[in-house]
């Protein structure tokens, strides 16, 4: 609460905006493409019966370990349209509201204003890739329940006041539903166990709330390892792509390497945050220090490869599980070239900072986006499938939203300075 009582009803107006553009937007589209056909027809006659339980554990035996996203979404593909549209934008400016009151460095109509638009640069038409319906529970919910057991944390940072039961009773549920999607729960297990380190170091303390959450979390990647679901899974991905059965480790940990880099050497399927967030890190660079020449141009990086993938097309990008060695080789090198100039970009803008969050929070939040992406390579669901990147694409903005409120922040300091005198 101590978040959002100070907040103005006039910084509230870009949220209402928002929210009638998110609504829109949702009886704008087709929400009953792809996915959502095949589960309606799957489930359809276990909801005549009402028997979810069934519907579930056979899921669970022949596909999936996401339970609890398919408990929801059995129900929403047979309630009527509108009333997914309305709840799903709800949860949608809810994932912008938490983003704003988590990582804007200021309050006030101008922060709030540049964190939505940075948020909707995210290409929510990627959602689409599967079918929204289907696909916007299975990322998005789980998003929207990881987030606010990160508040908790960044209460603690401001005060040391031990959190209430309640506190844990929230994190907790939302712990067990947002750790339900692979990716979402990756993720999880490395920022609560981030959490529980950096408070250990800081004050010689066990923080008791993520340590919790940690082992929710470890219980979920054991419940997802040994879901029977994935043996029929994986056989049926391995019908589509076969050649991956006989795949070299070296070769897999190649497309580790490579597969992030794919969506955005592709013309057609880049998002504007990836665009906005390659300009914002060489910008807040040279604010942060005019005469460093060389980390300003390796921060350029990024953009300039964006740039390159307008005058040259390679189509091994597409076909990522086709390629060569050497092409495969060639995507690796550009791959590391793109993330190792972010990751030295990161690290160059904080590496002045006199607080441990401020000079490597950025570079970890990064590398937890970052991860969740690459470690799909290693899996038979390489192939560059959009909406897989969202958590990368999240990071990104995240650090856009930190960096750009902190440059604004900045000015309005020295302007007023300025006035002052």
């Amino acid at each position: 609460m101590s978040l959002i009582k100070n907040i103005s009803y006039k910084t509230l107006i870009p949220f209402v905006l928002a929210f009638i553009a998110i609504l829109t937007f949702h009886f704008s589209i087709d929400l009953t493409t792809d996915d959502y056909k095949y589960f309606r027809i799957f489930a359809f006659g276990y909801y005549e019966q009402g028997d979810v339980l069934s519907f579930l554990q056979w899921r669970y035996a022949t596909w999936t370990s996401r339970v609890l996203i398919e408990f929801c979404t059995f129900w929403f593909v047979q309630f009527p349209l509108w009333v997914f549209a309305i709840v799903d934008s709800t949860i949608v400016l809810a994932i912008v509201a938490m983003t704003y009151l988590l990582f804007s460095k200021g309050k006030g109509i101008i922060y709030a204003t540049v964190a939505i638009l940075l948020t909707f640069m995210y290409r929510i038409t990627d959602q689409g890739s599967a079918g929204y319906l289907v696909t916007m529970i299975v990322y998005l919910w789980p998003l929207v329940a990881f987030l606010p057991t990160l508040f908790p944390f960044k209460k603690s940072l401001e005060n040391e006041e031990e959190p209430q039961w309640t506190t844990y009773a929230i994190c907790a549920a939302c712990a067990f539903f947002c750790c339900n999607c692979e990716q979402i729960c990756v993720a999880a297990t490395m920022t609560w166990g981030m959490f529980v380190l950096y408070t250990y170091f800081q004050t010689k303390s066990i923080n008791k709330l993520y340590c919790l959450l940690l082992l929710i979390a470890f219980a979920h990647l054991l419940f997802i390892v040994t879901c029977p679901g994935n043996a029929a899974r994986t056989q049926c991905e391995l019908s589509h792509i076969p050649a991956f059965e006989h795949y070299s480790l070296i070769r897999k940990i190649a497309l580790c390497i490579g597969s992030p880099i794919v969506k955005y050497m592709v013309v057609t399927s880049q998002s504007l945050i990836v665009w906005a967030f390659s300009i914002i890190l060489p910008l807040t660079l040279f604010i942060k220090n005019k005469k460093a020449y060389i980390p300003l141009l390796v921060s350029l990086i990024p953009f300039g490869l964006l740039i390159y993938s307008f005058f040259k097309f390679d189509p091994v990008f597409t076909i990522l599980h086709e390629t060569t060695a050497g092409q495969l080789a060639y995507i690796c090198a550009i791959s590391v070239a793109f993330y190792g100039s972010v990751f030295f970009t990161l690290f160059y803008i904080g590496k002045d900072e006199e607080s441990v969050i401020a000079k490597y929070g950025p570079l970890f939040i990064f590398f937890v986006g970052l991860t969740t992406r690459a470690c799909l390579g290693i899996t038979v669901s390489f192939i560059e499938m959009a909406r897989t990147f969202f958590l990368l694409e999240y990071a990104m903005i995240a650090i856009s939203i930190l960096f750009m409120t902190r440059n604004i922040s900045n000015w309005i300091g020295r302007s007023k300075k300025v006035n002052l005198d």
